[in-house]
């Protein structure tokens, strides 16, 4: 794929506000030989095609059913005194009544044969007329949906995802400023907390009689201790996961961190059960640890004296993969708890073992990349670099060149959102998986990377930010893989993160505005290797968990 120009040439102001009428557009791929692939590709592009137009160039009708759901502010009246325009609040209009939505659940779009008396203003006179808007309200509202009330019948398949559930919604909400209310909040976390498990682990006592979590916890039997672990399940009852336990953290810690600054109930009761949690999660995390023989990956660049390397199960005689590795150092760092037992040098060695030839990093070594592994490996060996274990900087073992690479080359030319593999089709949560991984990798490399830093991400992010804004929205509320798919919580929640990226990472902060209302796209800042708020983040950094 071929690279379109730096969004730098745009000017920072209009990356940082995510609007954009589609003025250019680049032009469509052609294909020397046509396959099922470039059919599937072609059939993709022409989704997104109807909304790469210049809006500039559309009859008032159209414009005015844009205004109507939302998409773009409201058309501007003359002032009483007649000098000039007065822009007036931008209102989204509810347009999910059943006559305004399809049998397939979008909504019909409709030409309005009469324009009346609104006022359309000259494109040269009033651009900002035109900058596509993001559907707050209608977003916070689907959103709050998956919280306050029970779900259709037809979310049965994700009886195992609550946590889940619960997490790509409450962290869309803070992103969007739209936090529920105290009473919901309490609710969340006994929710939570009522997805918690425990069981009897053995510990080698050689390992963990000198640690300063478990040193003076458990039963001894001779070189065994035996030891209660236990982490957060798919639901009430169910196996304890490391995907669940991750996503159930993360909501806890949302929870806290939004009510830290008030002392709320719900804060404070949030933060009581991880303090009280977090030695038993640590106990069940070395009981997931095991010894893989080395295998080395053609993109490794240094030399590793060693036979075996550590990994990490997702849960008790579950696979092996990056993804064990990421959530559990994620929750580590979080609750402070990423001690050598868990943060080593070997399972760095295990996560770097699994970057491909391509650039990318599968689940274990010698598979596929992908989108989604290569975010768990690079934030975990990010977070295993970060540890209290003072490891030496663990890019040294992989080719970031090629990762640069192979992140830049899944960018789509023509739609501008991410795939998550070659050959494979754009999809909006790539946003943040691949998006975020060039967060992370870019900010390691520069430092801190603090916001005001002169460096750019090395992806278009107004190509990325048109393709969440345009295509992946639902004008009913909530967001998408893409134009012809549902919306749905999983979608909403990576599509936003990856516009908190664009908006956020390596950006000064005078070219993001100052102004609220001259910037209604813009949303709080993720954390590029932890997905929750940058807020959120600090708050549990200076909680007291002991």
């Amino acid at each position: 794929m071929k690279m379109e120009e730096s969004s730098t040439s745009h000017g920072d102001a209009a990356v940082a506000t995510g609007t954009t009428h589609c003025e250019h557009v680049p032009k469509r791929v052609q294909y020397q030989v046509e396959t099922e692939t470039t059919t599937m590709q072609r059939e993709t592009e022409d989704e997104c095609e109807p909304f790469f137009v210049d809006l500039t160039t559309l009859p008032p009708d159209q414009l005015l059913h844009l205004r109507n759901v939302g998409l773009l502010p409201r058309a501007s009246k003359p002032s009483p005194a007649g000098g000039g325009l007065d822009t007036q609040e931008v209102i989204l209009e509810d347009v999910t009544d059943a006559d305004d939505v399809s049998a397939d659940g979008g909504v019909k779009i409709e030409l309005i044969e009469e324009v009346g008396d609104a006022i359309f203003p000259n494109p040269n006179e009033d651009d900002a007329a035109y900058h596509i808007l993001l559907l707050r309200q209608k977003h916070i509202e689907y959103l709050t949906r998956a919280l306050d009330r029970p779900l259709s019948p037809s979310y049965v398949s994700l009886d195992a995802s609550r946590p889940w559930i619960i997490y790509w919604s409450l962290h869309s909400l803070d992103l969007l400023d739209g936090q529920p209310n105290e009473g919901l909040m309490v609710n969340i976390v006994k929710a939570i907390e009522s997805l918690w498990s425990e069981s009897s682990l053995s510990l080698s006592l050689r390992e963990v009689k000198d640690d300063p979590l478990l040193g003076s916890e458990g039963n001894v039997d001779g070189d065994i201790v035996h030891i209660i672990g236990g982490g957060f399940g798919g639901n009430i009852g169910q196996m304890t996961h490391c995907a669940t336990t991750y996503a159930a953290v993360l909501a806890l810690c949302i929870v806290h961190g939004a009510g830290s600054e008030s002392s709320a109930p719900s804060s404070q009761l949030a933060l009581g059960i991880l303090r009280s949690k977090r030695r038993k999660l640590y106990a069940w995390y070395l009981s997931l640890r095991c010894e893989v023989p080395f295998l080395a990956s053609s993109s490794l660049k240094c030399q590793v004296d060693r036979e075996t390397m550590t990994a990490f199960r997702m849960h008790h005689d579950g696979e092996i993969d990056v993804r064990a590795t990421y959530t559990m150092m994620a929750v580590a760092s979080l609750l402070q708890i990423d001690t050598p037992l868990l943060a080593s040098t070997s399972a760095a060695d295990f996560v770097a073992c699994c970057q491909t030839y391509e650039g990318g990093f599968g689940g274990e070594p010698h598979s596929e990349a992908h989108g989604g592994y290569t975010f768990c490996a690079l934030a975990a060996l990010r977070l295993l670099d970060e540890s209290a274990s003072g490891l030496s900087d663990s890019r040294v073992q992989v080719d970031t060149e090629a990762l640069r690479s192979w992140i830049s080359r899944r960018q789509m030319n023509y739609e501008g959102g991410f795939a998550g593999r070659s050959n494979k089709l754009v999809d909006g949560c790539y946003s943040f998986w691949q998006g975020g991984v060039m967060a992370v990798l870019d900010l390691w490399e520069e430092g801190e990377g603090d916001g005001d830093s002169s460096s750019e991400l090395c992806f278009d992010r107004e190509s990325l930010q048109r393709y969440i804004l345009l295509c992946a929205q639902d004008v009913n509320g909530g967001l998408r893989d893409k134009p012809s798919k549902p919306r749905d919580f999983y979608h909403s929640c990576y599509n936003l993160s990856g516009l908190s990226v664009t908006q956020h990472v390596l950006l000064s902060k005078s070219s993001q505005g100052s102004d609220e209302g001259a910037v209604p796209n813009i949303i709080g800042e993720t954390h590029p290797t932890l997905n929750i708020r940058q807020e959120r983040v600090s708050s549990m950094r200076n909680a007291d968990l002991f």
